[in-house]
């Protein structure tokens, strides 16, 4: 009976435009933060706040296509992919964005004074971890084999992984300062945290796709 109702009710495939929306928007988050780290040393008091408002203004759109993908998902009877791996997609995205907003909003309430080598190089692989989900999100429609994409984030969080943990090891060698510590660790941890929630959401990519092989 399943069958012959996935085959007789037609599936709602307005999930993966909506998901690809809170892709894109997770997108603009990280390139707002990524432009807010290169232009740091250079930016006031006040275009630093103005970055951090933009990021959460971006963070708060993905709120709402959270809510909205939620809502319907709670509605609709079938769906192109199963409703459990929508859910986890809709939440790993909508972390991801948050986990931006988090970060960007702690440059400022921190007061951090110099963006150091490993926060340069952690944001670099946000964005780039971003675009990939971005890119993966686009093609899982498709349902087809996405090796490519599958090893491209995975060497992303893992060098993600060696810079945090390079971060961590330079930072309790040479802060003397036990607050300046403490602010550039949860930084660190933020930006690793971003790279391994796009991880997550290859992980369960893949899983959807083989699923439907």
């Amino acid at each position: 009976m399943a069958n012959v109702l996935h085959w007789l009710v037609p599936k709602e495939l307005e999930f993966f435009d909506m998901l690809k929306e809170q892709s894109e928007n997770a997108v603009n988050g990280a390139r707002e933060f990524s432009r807010l780290v290169v232009d740091y040393p250079k930016l006031s008091y006040e275009k630093k706040l103005v970055f951090s408002e933009n990021i959460k203004r971006l963070e708060k759109n993905g709120d709402e296509i959270t809510h909205n993908i939620l809502a319907k998902l709670d509605k609709t009877f079938i769906t192109p992919i199963d409703k459990e791996d929508i859910h986890s997609l809709v939440m790993l995205l909508d972390d991801v964005t948050d986990l931006i907003d988090s970060v960007s909003r702690r440059f400022v309430i921190f007061g951090i004074e110099k963006v150091d080598t490993f926060v340069k190089r952690l944001s670099e692989n946000v964005l780039k971890a971003v675009i990939e989900v971005d890119s993966g999100i686009l093609e899982l429609k498709k349902l087809r084999n996405m090796k490519e994409f599958y090893v491209r984030l995975h060497a992303i969080e893992n060098e993600s992984d060696e810079i945090y943990h390079n971060a961590l090891r330079s930072l309790f060698k040479n802060k003397k300062n036990a607050v300046d510590i403490i602010k550039y660790k949860e930084i660190y941890e933020f930006l690793e945290q971003i790279a391994d929630k796009c991880e997550d959401i290859a992980n369960v990519i893949e899983s959807v796709v083989v699923k439907h092989a």
